[in-house]
């Protein structure tokens, strides 16, 4: 590349150069167009007899061109700038030797240099102070530094480590000189009513405007100034700040603080707190100053504060960090219980009996087999002669006996002379199958409880008084809740983990106990605390439960008896299985964005739903929003 004019390159060759007496003496023209940076870097390797060790990221392509011919020197410099303009520095490191690395990172590897080589290489000083501090002078040093440039003050020896490109070295030492100078005095004022960091703005401003050599800075642990300077120049910024200290003593002392997300009554008794621990460091209780006061206006929902001006601006930024938006959760439940009952019941019944004063009598009968044989008996014993309210009675019986009936019923009966008899058989096979599901959600503010009930109110006795006349007598209600509850406690963690404090309930009426209205409810409920990620489904528990039931009644002796046994017999079998999961999920909701989003989906469900049952083509919701509320349905 190093080759003649015409081929686009430098002018010299590495054999002409190798002829020349020094390659200082020589000179080189440049006209490179669009080549590897790692070429070039190559080149001048060989040109200026350096020896450079290239970073890995070091890569691109560059364009080089000079009209008229360069020293050794000369490229070189030339080769830095280019360097600079594609972000990469030349970092001393040794003799005649460089480590080419990315300008991002030069700040931590640059070599230690009593002056830099080239303007436009990155160099580190090492630069000691007498009487200025270190730590102010690195902070005053920042705003001139290159962007990759780095400046570390060393308290302990008051030393500066300054890291950045060797053309604005001189600029820095120059600055850091005048900052040590001697002569200077240093004064410190501790502030009562006016914050440091509003003092120091104002110092400052006097220091611009009127041309005082003085510097302010704020220390806001203290709440004091630090003034250096001329001593003049730092008396009238001493006279200035305690004059300005003294008359904020008369300044209001009371605020209203409206608060737009948090509730007052809350806040108050944590600034309570804060202002006792306040005035306690800042000795506030021995005698001087305004005892702080906290109040709120529910009507608004504002804080009134009355305290020291310095405490109430600390209280305000209080106020200001809790008074923010907190973060919802949508909560869903799903409770699904599938259950299965089977029965299967066998019985046979049979009555003999005579007529006369003197009645011979013979029955089987079992709870467990319907109808009643003794009830059928009964009315046609009354079809046969009696009258009246005893036949009546009988009837009526036997009609509530075969109303009951279920299954399969075979039976006959009849009178042959003085002899009553009848027989039934009785069969049935009954299988019941359920699926209940249900879904409570709702939406819960970080960590507050929200609770939703869907059910009915039934009324349930607690007591009971009957006195002896049966006067006077009452009974105590008291109303329980038979549905759906959901009461959840979300609090929202790192990486929008959700810690739920849940309790859940299903229950419903089974049966009446009794004709007095006491009822027996079935109720599901489980109460936990778990931990899922933001949109995770998770079990929160469950029943698996398997119940098998044989009942058997007969007549003593006859029916062990081989072969006719089940003559006098009645056997029932009940097999039920329950299945029972509860799953949750919770999606949390930070902004009015994901509120509008979250609606939006549960409005478009059931909206879908209410269309598919009707069969309509326009949704009366859709319809109930425009109309009653006023406004545009969600986003469908």
């Amino acid at each position: 590349m190093f080759a003649a004019l015409a081929a686009g390159s430098l002018l010299v060759s590495p054999v002409a150069m190798a002829q020349m007496d020094t390659p200082a003496q020589q000179r080189h023209r440049i006209n490179l167009d669009d080549v590897e940076l790692t070429d070039l870097i190559e080149d001048v390797s060989i040109v200026t007899g350096y020896t450079f060790i290239v970073h890995p990221q070091v890569r691109g392509r560059v364009t080089v061109t000079s009209q008229t011919a360069l020293t050794t020197d000369e490229v070189f410099d030339v080769f830095l700038a280019t360097l600079r303009v594609h972000q990469f520095v030349a970092i001393p490191s040794g003799d005649r030797t460089y480590r080419i690395v990315p300008e991002a990172t030069a700040s931590s590897s640059a070599g230690i240099q009593s002056r830099g080589p080239n303007g436009d290489s990155f160099v580190t000083q090492i630069v000691q102070l007498n009487y200025f501090s270190a730590v102010e002078a690195a902070q005053m040093l920042n705003p001139i530094l290159n962007p990759s440039g780095q400046v570390v003050a060393n308290r302990n020896s008051n030393t500066l480590v300054i890291v950045d490109y060797a053309s604005n070295m001189p600029r820095l030492r120059e600055v850091v000189r005048q900052l040590d100078e001697d002569g200077t005095t240093i004064e410190t004022i501790a502030l009562q009513n006016v914050p440091a960091q509003e003092m120091e703005t104002v110092l400052n401003g006097l220091h611009d405007e009127f041309a005082l050599n003085f510097t302010a800075v704020a220390s806001d642990t203290t709440n004091s100034i630090i003034l250096r300077g001329e001593e003049h120049a730092v008396a009238r910024a001493l006279t200035v700040a305690r004059e300005l200290d003294a008359s904020e003593r008369v300044r209001d002392n009371i605020r209203v603080l409206p608060l737009s997300n948090a509730k007052a009554e809350e806040i108050v008794p944590v600034l309570e707190r804060l202002s006792a621990a306040i005035a306690q460091q800042n000795g506030a209780g021995e005698g001087s100053g305004v005892a702080p006061t906290i109040s709120f206006h529910e009507a608004t929902n504002s804080l009134v504060l009355s305290a020291e001006y310095e405490m109430l601006n600390q209280l305000e930024r209080v106020v200001q960090e809790l008074d923010v938006r907190r973060p919802q959760v949508m909560v869903e439940a799903l409770v699904v219980e599938m259950s299965d009952n089977a029965v299967n019941e066998l019985g046979l019944q049979f009555v003999v009996s005579g007529t006369g004063n003197d009645i011979p009598f013979a029955s089987t009968n079992f709870s467990r087999s319907a109808p009643n044989i003794l009830a059928l008996t009964g009315a046609l014993v009354s079809e046969g002669g009696l009258t009246g309210s005893g036949s009546n009675t009988f009837q009526s019986a036997a009609i509530s006996s075969l109303l009951g009936l279920e299954g399969l019923t075979l039976g006959g009966g009849g009178m042959s002379g003085d002899t009553l008899f009848g027989v039934i058989l009785n069969a049935v096979e009954n299988d019941v199958e359920s699926n209940i599901l249900s879904t409570p959600m709702l939406m819960a503010v970080d960590n507050e409880t929200s609770s939703i009930i869907v059910g009915q109110e039934i009324p349930v006795t607690t007591g009971e008084v009957l006195s002896d006349s049966n006067s006077n007598a009452f009974r105590t209600i008291e109303r329980q809740n038979v549905g759906v509850q959901l009461d959840v406690t979300p609090q929202i963690g790192e990486g929008d983990s959700v810690r739920l404090s849940i309790y859940q309930e299903a229950s419903n009426i089974a049966d009446a106990v009794s004709t007095s209205g006491e009822f027996i409810t079935n109720k599901r409920s489980i109460e936990t605390t778990v931990i899922a990620d933001d949109g995770e489904i998770i079990v929160l528990g469950g029943l698996i439960e398997q119940t098998s039931a044989v009942s058997a009644s007969q007549v003593p002796f006859l029916g062990d008896l081989p072969g006719v046994g089940r003559l006098f017999q009645s056997e029932g079998v009940t097999n039920s299985r329950t299945n029972l999961m509860v799953f949750i999920r919770p999606t949390v909701v930070r902004d009015s964005e994901d509120v509008r989003m979250t609606t939006s989906q549960r409005y478009r469900y059931i909206r879908a739903q209410e269309l598919m049952s009707t069969g309509a083509e326009a949704s009366n919701i859709d319809r109930f929003v425009q109309d009653v509320l006023g406004t545009v349905p969600p986003a469908q």
